[in-house]
């Protein structure tokens, strides 16, 4: 209910201030927003699906958002923005009459809402100097020149609810944190500016739908395999979280970055100092007895250091974009203890490697053809939900193998895109093929289609109507959903 009234108590003032035209005159404030529906359905039958079983003609996602935002100067030297995110999904997976009975406001099983502030911030300018910018507040601050796919954008963790909705508004979306970042534009003839960001406490990714239980099944697997191995019957898995960050000054993520221009190219070093924000096995108990057997796996966010480098420019009208990181994850070894009718045995590994790395290349180029036709092309080696696991963490876990938290993979993505009618309708082709190994391609690749129409009448107010195909072998990332195709529609309106 807190939760609530903070966003209406934030929503009236954006209000008010859009009907009335003094106040914005004297405030310098704009409101601007998006209204906007998301639909989709599977083409095809998969009822024997792990994580969504459905038939074709099933609803995938239906999603209808307003998202306001209020921004402006309310002085020469201090600006702010915010926004506010309605959310409401169309859900009919109910039971029964209790779900949907409503404790207030018009949530409930069946009819889901969600209110959120996505951005509250304000930024000071030549807050110490000349030159030095001060922002404060919920906020997004993005490193890295890449497509969607950044190795050294890790300030913010990524949020995953929307893995594969397919929504092209939430690609590799970020969630926002409360904190602080400081800029400041040196004052020297060549352009060099140094940036100082920090978050007042840890914020863990949030997870797809479906993965507690993919988790626990795969455990479950293993303590099945042990148990009738010895002619015992399986027993229970429980999957526990310890550990998290203290929410203390000393416990916060931060990160330095130093950028500038050299030969017409931007670049950029940073440093990350912060967590992983997605939970790793730290321990593993396996108790095994004739009379019962139980196996529990412990999880937490150890440390992360990333060191990074960016670079984006134009060599011959060629966009072009590059950058790398080094991932040096907290010392810390993985325990696998396993008690066999009271006999112990104890196993410890590192995890990941340390150091490891991520990188990206990519360049765009628009051909003079028509009004212009745009490609856009980029190699990734390693997403964000990829780690490099050691040869022991694959041996004894399984860790190493493709999906969601497995191991680095290598994927290549293209984008063709062209204008017809001054704008109004745009073709777009993305293409997206995933190498898990290079040994016997046929058994470790995966590729993803999305043609894609988009009808925009009048500025502010576009229909998107898109496909996605994915087909490739099943162990692969998106090779086991294979039967996840859609077919979705977008209205947006814009104001």
């Amino acid at each position: 209910m807190t939760r609530y009234l903070l966003c209406l108590l934030l929503a009236v003032p954006v209000l008010c201030a859009g009907t009335c035209p003094v106040a914005r005159a004297q405030a310098d404030v704009v409101l601007s927003g998006t209204v906007r529906l998301f639909s989709s359905f599977y083409t095809e039958d998969s009822k024997d699906d792990a994580l969504a079983p459905h038939d074709a003609g099933d609803y995938a996602l239906t999603r209808s958002e307003l998202r306001a935002g209020l921004s402006g100067y309310v002085s020469d030297s201090v600006s702010f923005r915010s926004s506010v995110y309605f959310v409401s999904l169309a859900r009919d997976d109910f039971d029964g009459l209790r779900d949907l009975e409503t404790s207030s406001g018009y949530s409930s099983a069946v009819h889901e809402q969600d209110v959120y502030v996505r951005e509250a911030y304000f930024t000071v300018q030549d807050f110490l100097a000349e030159g030095m910018d001060l922002s404060a507040g919920r906020q997004r601050v993005r490193w890295g020149t890449s497509d969607e796919y950044n190795v050294v954008d890790n300030l913010n963790p990524v949020d995953y609810r929307n893995l594969l909705s397919f929504d092209p508004d939430y690609q590799a979306e970020h969630l926002t944190m409360d904190g602080l970042n400081l800029e400041y534009h040196l004052p020297f003839e060549f352009d060099l500016k140094l940036q100082a960001v920090y978050f007042f406490s840890f914020k863990p990714s949030t997870l797809p739908a479906g993965f507690t239980d993919q988790s626990r099944d795969v455990l479950q697997s293993r303590l099945d395999a042990l148990t009738e191995g010895y002619g015992l019957t399986g027993g229970d898995v429980d999957l526990v979280v310890r550990d998290i960050p203290d929410y203390r000054v000393s416990k916060g993520p931060a990160g330095l970055r130093m950028s500038g221009v050299a030969w017409n190219f931007d670049w950029g070093l940073s440093y990350y100092r912060g967590y992983q924000s997605l939970p790793l096995i730290s321990r593993l108990e396996t108790d095994i007895t004739m009379e019962a057997s139980g196996l529990t796996a412990y999880y937490d966010y150890p440390r992360l250091d990333v060191a990074g480098f960016d670079l984006s420019g134009e060599i011959s009208s060629v966009g072009i974009w590059a950058e790398f990181g080094a991932y040096f994850p907290e010392d810390r070894d993985v325990v696998v203890a396993t008690t066999l009718m009271s006999t112990p045995n104890v196993q410890a590994f590192p995890l990941l490697e340390d150091p490891y790395y991520k990188y990206t290349l990519g360049f765009d180029y628009t051909f003079g053809i028509g009004s212009g036709l745009y490609w856009n092309t980029q190699f990734n080696h390693g997403y964000y939900d990829e780690f490099d696991y050691t040869s022991e963490a694959d041996t004894f876990l399984g860790l190493g193998d493709p999906g969601f938290t497995g191991g680095l993979g290598d994927y290549y993505i293209s984008r063709v895109e062209y204008s017809f009618f001054n704008d109004t309708l745009t073709l777009t082709l993305d293409g997206l093929l995933e190498v898990a190994r290079y040994e016997k391609l046929s058994n470790n690749t995966a590729t993803v289609f999305k043609p894609d129409i988009e009808y925009k009448p009048y500025d502010n107010a576009s229909l998107e109507l898109g496909y996605v195909m994915i087909t490739g072998a099943e162990g692969t990332k998106y090779g086991s959903f294979e039967d996840h195709d859609v077919l979705y529609v977008l209205l947006k309106a814009y104001f």
